[in-house]
């Protein structure tokens, strides 16, 4: 599948799951069901599809060959996963490319060559991509779905906030902390300063849609996500 269609299907799927879990999903306090806890786990998923959507879109590959394509692709799935402004994260993550391992990397951390602190540098990874402006319209999205739209709180919370949330956790494990950390019996490869994880396929899917395949996506950064598996085994 192309990927402009990958791209449509995830942001469908995420939209089509949120109105499910608003309207249709009861759930308790805490997700006090099998299905409401598969749900909740499904939207994470979902959005860390929107940012992988979103940086490929920083690269061109959400839909290649159609510049003002892919910038709406990127600017819709930026949007949605948490009132970024795609237009300002294509040069921040430009950067991360050009400059990676140095202070101009607005991923980097200055102790990663010596082993940095987990908290410490996601600290200052939400620090450098959050702005007050997102913070402010993300409440007042809530508020609508409070208000306008009547949707229970508990909801909005398990299955809009929590997901949106975890998702950046675990965006950041698999596709920042993971492949750029030091690691002694694990040295970087190259200048590029990332490894690529280990795991198989579908895991691969699961935890980042295959960013932590990390090193490849350095070597090759005009190659979309899902042929990142493929194109690993090559590099």
């Amino acid at each position: 599948m192309a990927s402009p269609a990958l791209a449509a299907l995830i942001i469908s799927a995420w939209i089509l799951s949120l109105w499910y879990a608003f309207f249709r999903m009861r759930t308790g306090i805490f997700p006090d069901s099998p299905a409401a806890l598969a749900l909740m786990l499904w939207i994470q998923f979902l959005f860390c599809g929107l940012f992988i959507v979103t940086h490929d879109a920083c690269h061109g590959t959400a839909y290649p060959g159609n510049p003002r394509g892919n910038r709406w692709l990127g600017r819709i799935a930026a949007a949605l996963y948490a009132a970024f402004d795609f237009d300002r994260l294509v040069p921040k993550h430009q950067a991360h490319h050009i400059h990676v391992a140095t202070s101009h990397d607005p991923d980097f951390h200055e102790d990663t060559e010596n082993g940095a602190n987990f908290f410490l540098w996601g600290w200052k990874f939400f620090r450098e991509y959050l702005q007050l402006r997102q913070i402010v319209l993300m409440m007042a999205v809530a508020q609508i779905f409070f208000h306008g739209l009547k949707v229970p709180e508990r909801n909005v919370i398990q299955f809009w906030v929590l997901p949106a949330l975890l998702s950046g956790l675990q965006l950041f494990f698999f596709g920042t902390w993971l492949p750029h950390r030091r690691a002694r019996l694990q040295p970087f490869a190259d200048h590029h300063h990332a490894r690529d994880s280990q795991f198989p396929w579908l895991i691969s899917l699961i935890s980042c849609w295959h960013f932590g395949y990390h090193h490849t996506h350095h070597l090759l950064p005009g190659i979309p996500w899902h042929q990142l598996p493929a194109n690993r085994r090559k590099s």
